[in-house]
């Protein structure tokens, strides 16, 4: 038996105990008692870690060793029993029996373990059960020995220090993790730890705090040394937080700047605990060393964010206000003082009703509260345009802008608020601008196209007519050129202010366009003999306001004008064809010799068709190719061809022969007029160079040109290249122009006249007398050529009788030493008179009619 405990102590003198060693103990100790003590059963029950049950951990039957968890012996399968081997101390011993235990309890242990006889051995730690050894017989009743007694004591006693090795063990193990892990939380936290000794002055440091300083674990830490890396004046802190801390035993946490052994410059927050003795006396101070430096960084970055964004929204142009859910004004920034004129100071904490004029001030609680309540709102999220007040009780237009955000639980709503009265004003100004007149301060053609088809779209669902009428002041061209436009422009606004004051209620006057107004007769919706007799009325009450003398600049100033008057029903026109009716209506007044109106009649708009359809085929691609030219031959009173004038001819396959004077006006509006004239230029060039072929004597043909077309960027250039192409003097060209084409715009027209005129190419002014005539600027035309417009030739009728308008002309132009050409001269006492007062050249009748190019080239022919 002395061999076998020396055996049993020889498996734990090699090595320390552990579970290498329980499991050694299981297999020589516990597998060898059996066969030792002549019994057949050795178990090692243990308790399990929740106490709730033995498991066996090795059983040895039959000289079998058996580990089977799943046996186990539970708690709450046999309570009493478990309490009882949980609680004794004593070995149990079939024969035997403690005081803790009965029979009972000794017959349900032999029965448990299926043994007839049983030594029971229990394992404590700590004063704790840990579990048992037992060995048993199931065959036979057993007489244990002392020295069986003794041999499983060992055993017990070194499956105890087995047991005890493999807690200590784990508690290390715990341990050591729960070390790496504080090491690892301190790591990511940054946050180390210290403790110092008052009495010895030794100072502890974690690893973290190691790291903060830059030092190494294996230098050795004080507090001298780790006052060295802060300032003077932070060591001076730290200094009087301690003296605090020792003796009056208060805590701190302290924020400092510090460098650490590199130079690195950081923040640290240091708090301070203190530990004492049983007498209350300091004897360590320990904490915390947090390296915050990332945090400082992410502070003063916000807080610069933060002043970044206030010095923004301060210097915005809009006024930003939160408020609290019961109307309460938070905060605001400093432009509210430009807009309402309170300072910053003044609006917080008040509520935001000050900033509201009535009724929307004593609503305003009424509005949150039905906000907050359903939810619904019609201004959250959108901008409206309302009235505000400022300090002084004025109000203003603002444009307003709420949004709605939660601060932790509260909602707050944040306020953009715009002064809009300059914008208003703008819009007003734009308005303005784009819907009147700015010379005479009435509506302008803009607003008249807007009004004038929603009249027009009204009376054609109503089965009404449609009223209106044109002014156009006669010959007001004249007064821009004798007085100036600045005159012009004050007539044009005087007749206008006159006009609208004289107009009744249901007739609105709207600006055309240079010298013509509109007039909309919005209460006249019939065509009857009453509504004829309204506008006839009407439009002689204009005329007689119009011819009302005007004083400017302290010239007396007398207009006329000719009214256009259109009272049709709207469904037998069309829209796009009023206008052009009004037009033709003022035309037709004109030709009464003005200051008169004309009403549009049914004959107008088969006329307008007319037009429609003339306009349409000068539009077409086969326009100039229907076009041909005439030339009429121009004679000295001696009956010598001194020049001839190109006229044009139209001939269409679709609506036969079209007088000139039907079609230059209307491709004169189109603007094809300008694609007539140089095709004019190109033929009477093409031309002129073929009479050269014939004849070298100089005479000049002259071509009609249109303003339009002079003021085209391009035509000197394009006129040159013709002239060039057919290679012929330019003195053999004289371009015609009328006196209305000057008028148009003089100072554009005789610039380009002068650069013509450095080239050789000649010019006249065609019907003199008839439009604009102003001997006033004549002298300063590059011309060197008057045509007499036939209308004052035919008053000549006979050779004696004076016919004084001739006479000036003739006159004048002798005093501006430029040649005169009658037109239309068709008889020998026409001739005769001319020729006696010193008219330079005839065109007419009397002499040649317009001649094909043909018959005009073999005039020539005849001639060489």
């Amino acid at each position: 038996m002395t061999s076998y405990t020396n055996l049993l102590m020889s498996l734990t003198r090699s090595s320390p105990l552990d579970s290498d060693n329980m499991q050694q103990l299981i297999e020589e100790g516990l597998y060898l008692t059996p066969s030792l003590f002549s019994v057949d059963r050795a178990a090692l029950w243990l308790l399990d870690n929740n106490e709730e049950a033995y498991l066996c951990k090795a059983d040895t039957y039959k000289g079998m060793l058996n580990s089977d968890p799943s046996n186990r012996l539970a708690k709450k399968a046999d309570n009493a029993l478990f309490q009882c081997l949980q609680s004794t101390t004593e070995i149990i011993i079939n024969n035997h029996v403690p005081q803790q235990l009965t029979a009972t309890n000794i017959d349900k242990i032999l029965s448990v373990f299926q043994v007839c006889s049983i030594l029971l051995i229990p394992l404590h730690i700590n004063g704790k059960s840990r579990g048992f050894i037992f060995l048993g017989d199931s065959k036979t009743s057993i007489d244990w020995s002392p020295d069986i007694l003794i041999a499983s004591r060992t055993l017990a006693q070194l499956f105890t220090g087995a047991l005890l090795a493999i807690e200590h063990s784990a508690a290390e193990t715990k341990l050591k993790h729960q070390h790496q892990l504080m090491a690892e939380i301190e790591t990511l936290a940054k946050v180390g730890g210290w403790d110092y000794e008052i009495a010895t002055g030794k100072t502890y440091w974690t690893d973290e705090t190691y790291r903060i300083y830059g030092l190494s674990p294996s230098e050795e830490a004080s507090a001298d040394r780790a006052i060295s890396f802060y300032s003077p004046e932070a060591q001076c802190t730290i200094k009087k937080l301690f003296d605090l801390a020792i003796h009056k035993l208060e805590p701190y946490q302290v924020e400092l700047p510090f460098s650490d052994v590199r130079g690195i410059k950081k923040w640290v927050r240091t708090t301070g605990q203190i530990r004492t003795d049983d007498q209350g006396i300091a004897t360590h101070i320990y904490g915390a060393f947090e390296d915050i430096t990332a945090q400082k960084k992410l502070l003063d970055s916000e807080k610069s964010t933060s002043e970044n964004l206030k010095t923004i929204v301060d210097n915005l142009n809009d006024s930003i206000v939160t408020i609290s859910s019961d109307g309460i004004i938070l905060s605001a920034n400093r432009v509210v003082k430009k807009t309402f004129g309170y300072s910053e100071n003044e609006l917080i904490g008040q509520n935001v009703s000050i900033l509201m004029p009535e009724p929307f001030a004593s609503k305003h609680q009424q509005y949150m509260s039905s906000y907050l309540k359903t939810g619904q709102a019609k201004i959250i999220g959108i901008g409206r345009e309302l009235p505000a007040m400022k300090k002084d009780g004025t109000t203003f237009p603002m444009e307003l802008s709420i949004s709605e955000v939660l601060h932790g639980s509260d909602k707050v709503f944040i306020g953009i608020v715009r002064d809009i009265t300059e914008r208003q004003k703008a819009q007003q100004d734009i308005h303005q601008l784009a819907y009147f007149d700015d010379t005479t301060g009435v509506m302008n053609r803009y607003s008249f196209e807007r009004d004038f088809k929603k009249c027009f779209e009204k009376s054609l669902r109503l089965n009404e007519s449609i009223t209106a009428m044109l002014i156009n002041l006669d010959k007001f061209s004249q007064v821009n050129l004798i007085y100036g436009d600045d005159t012009g422009d004050a007539i044009l606004k005087a007749t206008a202010q006159r006009l609208n004051e004289r107009l009744p209620s249901w007739a609105t006057i709207y600006r055309n366009s240079a010298d013509s107004f509109n007039i909309i007769l919005h209460d006249i919706n019939r065509v009857d003999e009453t509504s004829l007799i309204i506008c006839e009325e009407l439009a002689y009450q204009i005329l007689q306001e119009i011819n009302q003398p005007i004083i400017v600049n302290h010239n007396k100033i007398t207009v006329e004008a000719s009214i256009g008057i259109v009272n049709i029903p709207a469904k037998e026109i069309n829209y796009i064809d009023i206008k052009p009716l009004l037009e033709l209506a003022v035309v037709n007044a004109k030709r009464k010799g003005g200051n008169s109106y004309v009403f549009a009649n049914y004959k107008d708009i088969n006329l307008l068709k007319r037009q429609s359809e003339l306009s349409l085929a000068m539009k077409c691609c086969q326009f100039t190719s229907e076009l041909s030219i005439v030339l009429q031959p121009q004679y000295s009173t001696q009956g010598d061809i001194v020049g001839s004038e190109a006229l044009v001819r139209w001939q269409s396959p679709s609506l036969g022969f079209v007088s000139p004077a039907e079609f230059i006006s209307l491709a004169e509006k189109s603007g094809t007029i300008i694609a007539l004239g140089n095709w004019m230029l190109n033929e009477a060039c093409a031309l002129i160079a073929q009479k050269r072929l014939l004849s070298k004597k100089s005479s000049p043909v002259s071509v009609n040109i249109s303003a339009k077309q002079i003021a085209q960027p391009n035509f000197i250039d394009n006129l040159l290249l013709t002239l060039d192409k057919y290679q012929i003097p330019y003195s053999e060209l004289l371009l015609e122009l009328t006196e209305s084409a000057l008028v148009s715009d003089l100072q554009l027209v005789v610039g380009k006249m002068e650069l013509l005129k450095i080239k050789g190419i000649l010019f006249s002014i065609d019907d003199f007398g008839t439009g604009y005539s102003s001997l006033s600027y004549i002298h300063h035309l590059p011309i060197t050529e008057l045509k007499v417009d036939k209308c004052f030739v035919d008053d000549i009728k006979n050779e004696f009788d004076e016919v004084p308008i001739i006479n000036t002309i003739l006159q004048m132009a002798k005093s501006l030493k430029l040649r005169v050409v009658a037109e239309g001269v068709e008889s020998e006492a026409q001739l005769n008179y001319l020729a006696a007062h010193d008219c330079d050249v005839i065109q007419g009748y009397y002499f040649s009619k317009p001649l094909s190019s043909s018959q005009w080239l073999a005039l020539w022919q005849d001639k060489h």
